[in-house]
């Protein structure tokens, strides 16, 4: 009697057939690839080089790579290592306060230096704005006593000519610099009406 032979579950089939493919795949290229980065390791490691340093250099050169590796490395700093770095910070800050505060009280002098100045100009412009009235007033007196002089030295007829054609404040600063004596014989040849506004001037001076 013929043995029947035992018919095979495709399933079945497929299933062996993805472990034939996971087993090819893992003899041919993983397991060369691990064992030639083992290689590589030790004779790298005996070579004297650090591989792991080595391997973050070069990961950090590569494009978003090193945005992962940077962080993490952040990340890994101890907490002294922050507070060292807090504390500096804070000493930085501190040096900026006092060069700050130090550029304040130096623009304070800086005023106080100029407010003392415009003081001392404003005192200096005073005088010599005093000194210009006083030498003006010694000027004006000069030059009134000299024409007092004059006119005392002109006989009244002619004073009186003169000033009639003056304004009559003009006229009578000319009279009171005159004598009793002369003011009187000008008045005398003058005209009455005039010769009274000139005396109502005077007597109200």
């Amino acid at each position: 009697m013929a043995r029947k032979k035992k018919k095979v579950d495709p399933a079945e089939m497929e299933e062996k057939k993805g472990y034939n493919t996971f087993q090819w795949i893992l003899f041919v290229a993983v397991i060369p690839i691990l064992f030639a980065l083992t290689i590589a390791l030790v004779v790298m490691t005996i070579a004297g080089v650090n591989v792991f340093e080595k391997t973050k250099e070069i990961a950090g050169n590569v494009p978003y790579v090193s945005e992962w590796i940077a962080p993490a490395e952040q990340d890994g700093k101890s907490d002294s290592e922050k507070v060292v770095e807090l504390q500096a910070e804070m000493k930085n800050k501190e040096a900026e306060i006092e060069q700050l505060s130090g550029d304040l009280e130096s623009s304070k002098t800086e005023i106080e230096e100029l407010l003392t100045e415009q003081d001392r100009l404003n005192a200096e412009l005073k005088q010599l704005q005093q000194q210009q009235k006083e030498t003006a007033d010694t000027v004006k007196t000069e030059t009134t006593n000299n024409v007092a002089k004059t006119y005392e030295s002109m006989d009244e007829e002619s004073i009186a000519g003169i000033i009639i054609n003056l304004t009559n404040n003009e006229a009578v600063a000319i009279l009171q610099e005159l004598s009793v004596e002369k003011q009187a014989a000008v008045l005398e040849n003058l005209e009455a009406k005039k010769a009274a506004e000139y005396t109502k001037i005077l007597s109200n001076e």
